[in-house]
This record gives C-alpha cells, sequence and structure tokens, in this order.
C-alpha cells in the first residue's frame, strides 16, 4: 500500500501542478501580465509547486527532516538529474543579458541558505527574512516587466509545452482542479515517504533528499527535456535556475517561518548534501555566466555525478 500511495502521490502533484500552472499562465494573460514577466516566474517558479506543497505539509505533520531533505534534494537533481539529462539531449546555453541576472540571483541565494544553515538557525526570523528577498526579488522583477525596459514576443516560450487554455471556464477548471490536487497529493506523498522511512531505517531526512526530490523534480525534468528537444536552451537552463532560486527563498521561507521550532540541521547534512548542492549549484552557475555550453559529455556526467552521490547517501544514512 505504501508504494500506491506513493505513487498516487506523485501522479496527484504532477497533475495538479501543470493544471495549475496551465491556468495561472492563462490568468496572467488575460489580465495582461507583460511576458517577460510570466515567463520568468512560471518556468522556473511554478515547477517548483510540488516541493512547496509538500514541504508545508511536512511542516503541519511535524517532519522537518522531510522539509530540508526535499528542498535540497531537489536542488541536487535539478542540477545533476534535469541539468545532465537536458545537457544530453541538446547542450544548454542562453545568450540573454536576463539570464546571467537570473544566475547570479541563484548563487547568491544559494550561499545565503548555506550560511544560515552553518552559522545560524532555520528559524522563524531566517524564515522571515528569505521571504522578504524573495519578495523584493519578485516586486523587482515586476517593475521591470511592467517597465517596458525590452520589447519582448507577446508569446511565452512555454505555450508550446503547456497548451495554455483560452477560455474563462477552461481557466477557472484548471485552477480549481490544481488547488485541489496538490494538497491530496502532497498528503499522499509525505504520509508515504515516512512509512517508506521507518521500512528502510532511514532518517525522513533521506527520504525527502532522495525519492520525494526525484519525484517532486519531475515537472522540471519534463519541462527541461522536451525544452532540449525543442533545442530551446533558454527555457531549460531558466527552468532549472528559477527553481534552485524559488527552492532555497519562498519554500524555505516559508517553512522555516511556520515552524514553532527551528528546522534541525545535521551534522552529516553539513558535511555532505549541503556541499554537494553548493558545488553543483555554484558550478552550474559559473559555467552558464560564462554563457559556455553545457554538452553532451557535461550531461553524462552530471548524470552519473547523480547516481554516485545517491549511492554514497545510502551508504552513510
Amino acid at each position: 500500500m505504501t508504494e500506491l500511495s506513493l505513487v498516487a502521490g506523485f501522479i496527484y502533484l504532477l497533475v495538479g501542478g501543470d493544471v495549475l500552472v496551465r491556468g495561472s499562465v492563462a490568468l496572467a494573460r488575460r489580465l495582461q501580465v507583460p511576458a517577460v514577466f510570466v515567463a520568468a516566474t512560471v518556468v522556473g517558479f511554478g515547477t517548483s509547486l510540488p516541493e512547496l506543497v509538500v514541504s508545508v505539509q511536512a511542516t503541519l505533520d511535524g517532519y522537518p527532516g522531510l522539509i530540508l531533505g526535499n528542498v535540497v534534494g531537489s536542488n541536487i537533481a535539478n542540477v545533476l538529474l534535469v541539468g545532465g539529462a537536458s545537457a544530453a539531449v541538446y547542450p544548454l546555453m542562453h545568450d540573454d543579458r536576463d539570464a546571467r541576472r537570473n544566475i547570479g540571483l541563484m548563487a547568491f541565494s544559494v550561499l545565503l541558505f548555506s550560511a544560515l544553515c552553518v552559522w545560524i538557525d532555520l528559524g522563524q526570523l531566517a524564515g522571515a527574512a528569505l521571504l522578504v528577498i524573495f519578495l523584493a526579488l519578485m516586486m523587482s522583477s515586476l517593475g521591470s516587466a511592467f517597465g517596458g525596459k525590452e520589447d519582448r514576443d507577446s508569446t511565452t516560450p512555454l505555450d508550446w509545452i503547456l497548451g495554455i487554455p483560452t477560455r474563462v471556464a477552461s481557466i477557472a477548471l484548471f485552477i480549481i482542479v490544481g488547488v485541489v490536487f496538490l494538497p491530496v497529493g502532497a498528503n499522499l506523498l509525505v504520509q508515504s515517504a515516512i512509512e517508506m522511512a521507518a521500512r528502510l531505517d532511514v532518517s525522513d531526512t533521506v527520504v525527502g533528499l532522495s525519492i520525494l526530490a526525484i519525484g517532486t523534480s519531475l515537472p522540471e525534468l519534463v519541462t527541461t527535456v522536451l525544452a532540449a528537444l525543442e533545442r530551446r536552451t533558454d527555457v531549460a537552463l531558466g527552468a532549472i535556475v528559477g527553481s534552485n532560486t524559488f527552492n532555497v527563498l519562498a519554500i524555505m521561507g516559508v517553512t522555516a517561518a511556520m515552524s514553532s521550532e527551528p528546522i534541525p540541521v545535521s551534522t552529516r547534512f553539513l558535511w555532505l548534501d549541503l556541499p554537494v548542492m553548493l558545488v553543483t549549484s555554484l558550478t552550474l552557475a559559473t559555467v552558464a555566466w560564462k554563457a559556455r555550453p553545457i554538452g553532451r559529455g557535461w550531461g553524462i556526467s552530471m548524470l552519473l555525478a547523480y547516481c554516485a552521490y545517491l549511492s554514497t547517501l545510502y551508504l552513510v544514512a
């Protein structure tokens, strides 16, 4: 039953996240929100909805290890699994000035989060600070978009992937289904993960870093691989960068602010998982900042590195 509930939870999350993103994009279009803002937020942040609802559910149920594992594990999976798979299909690169800004924000967010884990804690004050920074970045992006600094095509690069609804009734249906499906999937997933951790005799953090991280990263994987197949490498790279930024600022911000006690950070997490996230994220940021293509050789190496990380994770659990 645990495996069936786990699969059902993933399905609910994937369907709910997908239709909610479609409905949100369509609603933004009808409200005439600039395409540049929609593309910059929905691509990366929309695909992080599964991580958000799972982390909130884990907070409500009192499993802080799942929260930290899900966020950090998702960031590692985004770079090594999602980025590696996409690069193996078609080299990732960008030639957009806005992309460099987003890459810099991701690097800053990861460094800030790491500093909080090592030197302070992940309590309510840290959560509030992360949320304030996230909201400030969103307001800056929105102001830039409405300021019309650059002329962009009115069509976002996600249209060919999402199949955005156009009728008001369809938009409302998509949003309602997404809002209902996401918490149902999160509840199933969290309960299944806890049962699986007990069965495997590992901590809930390890399950969050592996099983939950891979499952909740499936939207990013689908989006980026499809984008790579269509040679839309700007979309693929943007989804990874945007999702990682959202994970450490918004998701950790919300869950830390909601937690009555600081989220515990284990010693093993500090010497294994956090350094892996930091090194992979900053390596991706450095290569992408220099506008160098991340080719198939890099992609295969990243996939092998991810397999090695998962093996190490369970060996030292």
